[in-house]
C-alpha cells in the first residue's frame, strides 16, 4: 500500500476511501506481518535444533489444522460482514454466528479427541495421540476466537484486533524458547505452546466483545448457513489448493528416492519444502492483511456510486504491492536464508540451516504463484456483494482438481517441484476465471495491461538477479541486486506520475445479483 502514497490515483475523491483502506491496512498488516515475522524466527530455531524429518511433521499436521479450521468456521466470517449490513440488529447476527461455530468447533474437536488413536495411526503417527489431542484443542479454540475476532474488524477496533495478535505471538515466541530451545522438549512443546497461546487469544477476543441470542433464530439462521455453505465449500477447496501439497508429499513419494543429491524420505521433503515455503509468507502475509481490511470495507462501499472504480484502484496498487514482494524476496532469498546473524550462535548457524537450502528453487515460483492468489482475492469479492456465492465453489474447486491432479502425479517424478508448479497453477486459474465472470456479473474497470507490463518489467528484474547471484561475494551481490530492484521501482513510480491511468465508469446496468 505504500504505492498509495507514491501515486495517489486521480478521480472524484476517491483518495480519502483509499487512504482510510491503507491505514486500516497498515495496522492490520503492521500486527499480522510482525506477529509472522517472529513466527518466521521460529523457522531458524526448528531447522538448526530438528532434523528434516521431524519438521516434516511439523509441517504436515498444521495442514490439517488449516483444513479443520475451514470446516469449523463454516464460512462464518464472510457470513457475518455480509448479514450485518442488512440486519438492524448486529448482536444478534454475531450470536448466531458465534453459536453455529461453537457447535461445530466441540463437536469435531470432541469426536478427534475420542478418535485421538486412531486419527493418529491413519496419519501415519501411530502411537501419537497425544498430538493429535492438542491439535484438536488448537482447532477448538482457534475457532471460538473466530468470531469474535470478526466483530472487532466490522466494528474497525483495529488496534485492540492488533494487539491480540501480537500478544499470541510473543506468548508463542516466549513458550517455544522455554520449552523447545532452553528446556529441549521436543517437537511436541511446539504444540504445547501454541495451545496456550490460543487460550490467551481466545479470553482476549471475548473481553467485552461477549456474544448473546446465542438461541437459534430459524429466521435469521437459515439464509446465513445457505450463505454461508458455499463459502464453506469454497475455503475447504481453497485451503486444499494451499496445503494439500504438504499432506500428500509424504505419502506419494516413494522412500529412499534420490532427489537434490540424496537418498530422501517423504517427509524429509516435506522439510525441506515447508521451510522455503516459509519464504513466501511475506506476499500471503500482505494478502491476509489486505483482506482483513478489505472484506468489512468493500461491503460498506458497495453502494456508492464510484465504488467499482474504487475497487480497480485498491486492486491496481494492491497487486503492484504484491508484484513488489515478488520481487524482493525472490532477488534475496538466497542472501536471508544464509545470514549468519554476524557469527553470534555460531559459525555454522544461518538463517534455515543449509539441509534445507536445496528447497529454494521453489521459491519464486510460489512467490508468483502468491501473487495471482492476491489477485484472486482481490477481485472474488464480485459475487460475495451478489450473492452469487456458488461461483466460489467453481473457481477453488477448478483450482483444488489441477492441484490434486498436478501433485499426484507429480510428486512421486519431481518431488517438491511438481507441489510447487501445482501451486502457480492453481491460483492463475482462479484468478483467471473469478476476472472473466466478474465483468459480466460486476464489471470493475482493472488496468490489466499496466499490471501485465510491470509484471513482465520484474520478472525481467529477477531474472538479471538470478545472475548476479552467482557473484562471489556476499555483500557484492547484495548491493548489485539492491540496485536492480530500485531500479525498477524506480522505472515504475516514474512511469506512474508520466502516464497516470483514467478510470472509467463500469455500466451498472450490467451489475447482476440474485
Amino acid at each position: 500500500m505504500l504505492s498509495l502514497v507514491l501515486c495517489p490515483p486521480k478521480g472524484p475523491n476517491p483518495l480519502s476511501i483509499l487512504k482510510k483502506l491503507a491505514g486500516q491496512t497498515l495496522i492490520y498488516g503492521t500486527s499480522i506481518i510482525l506477529s509472522r515475522l517472529i513466527n518466521l524466527a521460529f523457522t531458524p530455531i526448528y531447522t538448526n535444533l530438528f532434523p528434516r524429518e521431524i519438521y516434516g511433521i511439523y509441517t504436515n499436521l498444521y495442514a490439517y489444522v488449516a483444513f479443520a479450521n475451514v470446516v469449523v468456521t463454516f464460512g462464518m466470517e464472510t457470513t457475518f460482514f455480509r448479514f450485518v449490513q442488512d440486519q438492524s440488529d448486529p448482536k444478534k447476527v454475531y450470536g448466531q454466528a458465534f453459536a453455529w461455530v461453537a457447535l461445530m468447533a466441540l463437536s469435531l474437536g470432541g469426536l478427534v479427541g475420542l478418535l485421538r488413536e486412531p486419527a493418529a495411526a491413519w496419519m501415519g503417527y501411530a502411537g501419537q495421540g497425544s498430538l493429535i489431542l492438542m491439535l484438536a484443542g488448537i482447532i477448538v479454540l482457534d475457532a471460538l476466537a473466530a468470531l469474535p475476532l470478526a466483530r472487532l474488524r466490522q466494528e474497525e477496533r483495529v488496534r485492540w484486533f492488533a494487539a491480540i495478535l501480537l500478544t499470541n505471538v510473543l506468548v508463542t515466541l516466549v513458550a517455544n524458547l522455554v520449552f523447545v530451545v532452553w528446556l529441549r522438549m521436543g517437537i511436541e512443546y511446539v504444540f504445547v505452546s501454541n495451545l496456550i497461546a490460543s487460550v490467551i487469544r481466545l479470553g482476549m477476543s471475548l473481553w467485552r466483545n461477549l456474544p448473546r441470542h446465542l438461541r437459534p433464530d430459524p429466521k435469521l439462521l437459515r439464509p446465513m448457513l445457505r450463505y454461508a455453505f458455499y463459502i464453506m465449500l469454497a475455503g475447504l477447496a481453497g485451503i486444499m489448493n494451499e496445503t494439500l501439497d504438504r499432506i500428500m508429499l509424504p505419502f506419494r513419494w516413494t522412500e529412499g528416492q534420490w532427489y537434490d543429491g540424496a537418498l530422501q524420505s517423504g517427509e524429509s521433503l516435506n522439510g525441506i519444502y515447508g521451510a522455503n515455503y516459509k519464504l513466501v509468507m511475506f506476499i500471503a502475509l500482505a494478502t491476509m492483511a489486505f483482506r482483513y481490511a478489505a472484506e468489512p470495507f468493500f461491503f460498506r462501499e458497495a453502494g456508492e456510486k464510484d465504488s467499482p472504480r474504487t475497487f480497480a484502484r485498491v486492486f491496481h496498487y494492491f497487486t503492484l504491492a504484491a508484484l513488489t514482494g515478488f520481487l524482493l524476496v525472490g532477488s534475496f532469498a538466497q542472501e536471508l536464508v544464509s545470514f549468519d546473524f554476524f557469527g553470534l550462535f555460531g559459525p555454522d548457524k544461518t538463517f534455515i540451516d543449509r539441509a534445507y537450502w536445496s528447497g529454494l528453487k521453489a521459491v519464486p515460483v510460489l512467490l508468483l504463484a502468491y501473487v495471482f492468489a492476491g489477485a484472486y482475492t482481490n477481485m472474488s469479492i464480485w459475487f460475495k456483494l451478489t450473492n452469487q456465492t456458488r461461483f466460489a465453489i467453481l473457481f477453488t474447486g477448478a483450482g483444488a482438481l489441477i492441484t490434486i491432479l498436478v501433485n499426484y502425479f507429480g510428486i512421486p517424478h519431481y518431488g517438491y517441484m511438481a507441489s510447487a508448479w501445482a501451486t502457480l497453477l492453481c491460483y492463475a486459474l482462479m484468478a483467471g476465471l473469478v476476472y472473466v465472470l466478474g465483468q459480466r456479473y460486476y464489471p470493475i474497470p482493472y488496468k490489466l495491461g499496466r499490471l501485465g507490463l510491470y509484471g513482465l518489467l520484474f520478472l525481467l528484474a529477477y531474472a538479471l538477479n538470478r545472475q548476479i547471484g552467482a557473484v562471489d561475494g556476499y555483500w557484492l551481490a547484495f548491493g548489485a541486486k539492491a540496485g536492480v530492484v530500485i531500479a525498477s521501482l524506480g522505472l515504475v513510480v516514474l512511469l506512474e506520475y508520466l502516464l497516470p491511468l483514467r478510470w472509467a465508469d463500469s455500466p451498472p446496468s450490467t451489475v447482476h445479483s440474485e
